[in-house]
C-alpha cells in the first residue's frame, strides 16, 4: 500500500466527498472513485458508504483512518528528519490566517523570505474562519484570538492588544465616549461574533452590550467602516498600529482598557517535530517582527 493512497484516503475521510478530495490530488472524479476501490480491493472490506454527494466512513473504514493516522504522523516525521539533515527547507507550505495580519504583517516580507528559502512555495488562505489545521491540510496558521487548551503546538508571535477607536472626523462631530456605559449614545460599529466588549473598570471586569449602528462579520469590514467615520470600532492594534500612528485613527475610552484580548499565534499541527519549511517561516516572522514586536511599541508617541 503506496502512502499517497493511505493521504487520499484520509482527506476523503476528512471532506466527506469523493471528488473534493479528488480534486485536491488532481484526479477526475472517475479517476478518484476508481483509486479508492482499488484500496478497497486491496484491503478487503468496503471503506465508506457513498452517495453523489457524500463519503461516510464504514465501521472498516474507521480502523483503517485510526491507523493511517497514526502511520502518516511517523512517515512524515521520518521524512521531515531525512530532508532537515539532507536538504535546505523545501515544499509548499500551507498557511492559514486572516486578511488584516496576512496582508500587513506578512506579505510584506514574503520576497526577502523568497530570496532566504527559494524552494519554499507560499500557498496562504486569507481568512477569518479558525480552521481545522489537521483536517484541512495546514502547515500552519496564524490566529489572534486566546489559543485554546488542544494537541496543536503553538509559538506566540505578539500581543493582540484591542482598543476603541474612530476616526477624528467622527470624534469632531459627536464627541467621545468616556465609559462602557456612554457606548449606547454613540454609532458603534459591530462584529456578528463579538455581540459583547469587555473592559477593566475601577471595580473589575464590565461587560457592555453593543447596539450596533452597522454590522459585519470580517476584521477588514470593521476596520473599513471605522476609516469611513461610521462609527466607534474595536480593533487590534496590530490591525490599526499605523492609523493610530499616523492620526488617520484615534484610540478612545483609555480609562477603561479592552480586557480578553490574547495574544497572536504561529499553531501548527502535533507531532514530534517541526517541518523544516514551518520552523524557518515561524523563525522569520519572528526576526522581522522583533520581541517586542513592532505593533506593540509605543504607538501614541511614534
Amino acid at each position: 500500500m503506496r502512502l499517497d493512497d493511505l493521504r487520499f484516503f484520509s482527506r476523503v475521510a476528512a471532506l466527506g466527498n469523493l471528488s473534493a478530495a479528488g480534486r485536491e490530488f488532481g484526479l477526475s472524479p472517475s479517476a478518484a472513485s476508481s483509486r479508492l476501490t482499488a484500496l478497497e480491493r486491496e484491503v478487503g472490506a468496503q471503506l465508506f458508504a457513498r452517495t453523489t454527494r457524500r463519503a461516510a466512513l464504514t465501521e472498516a473504514g474507521q480502523v483503517l483512518l485510526n491507523h493511517a493516522a497514526a502511520a502518516l504522523r511517523e512517515m512524515d516525521a521520518a521524512l521531515d528528519h531525512l530532508e532537515a539533515s539532507t536538504e535546505a527547507p523545501r515544499g509548499t507550505l500551507k498557511i492559514s490566517t486572516n486578511m488584516y495580519f496576512g496582508r500587513k504583517h506578512v506579505l510584506p516580507y514574503l520576497v526577502e523570505f523568497r530570496e532566504l528559502y527559494p524552494d519554499i512555495r507560499i500557498d496562504m488562505d486569507f481568512t477569518d474562519r479558525l480552521v481545522d489545521i489537521v483536517a484541512e491540510g495546514y502547515d500552519m496558521a496564524i490566529r489572534g484570538a486566546p489559543l485554546a487548551d488542544s494537541t496543536l503546538r503553538a509559538r506566540r508571535l505578539g500581543s493582540n492588544k484591542r482598543v476603541l477607536c474612530a476616526t477624528p472626523d467622527y470624534i469632531a462631530r459627536n464627541g467621545a465616549p468616556s465609559c462602557p456605559a456612554e457606548l449606547v449614545n454613540h454609532d458603534c460599529i459591530g462584529i456578528s461574533s463579538m455581540p459583547i466588549w469587555y473592559f477593566e473598570g475601577p471595580d473589575g471586569e464590565i461587560a457592555q452590550q453593543v447596539s450596533a449602528f452597522i454590522t459585519g462579520d470580517t476584521s477588514d469590514f470593521s476596520y473599513d467602516a471605522a476609516m469611513c467615520g461610521l462609527g466607534i470600532s474595536l480593533k487590534s492594534i496590530a490591525h490599526i498600529w499605523e492609523d493610530l500612528r499616523d492620526g488617520r485613527l484615534v484610540e478612545v475610552m483609555q480609562d477603561y482598557p479592552v480586557v480578553r484580548e490574547g495574544a497572536i499565534w504561529a499553531v501548527y499541527p502535533p507531532g514530534k517535530f517541526t517541518p523544516p519549511k514551518v520552523s524557518v517561516f515561524v523563525d522569520f516572522l519572528l526576526s522581522k517582527y522583533g520581541r517586542p514586536p513592532y505593533w506593540e511599541t509605543d504607538y501614541r508617541d511614534a
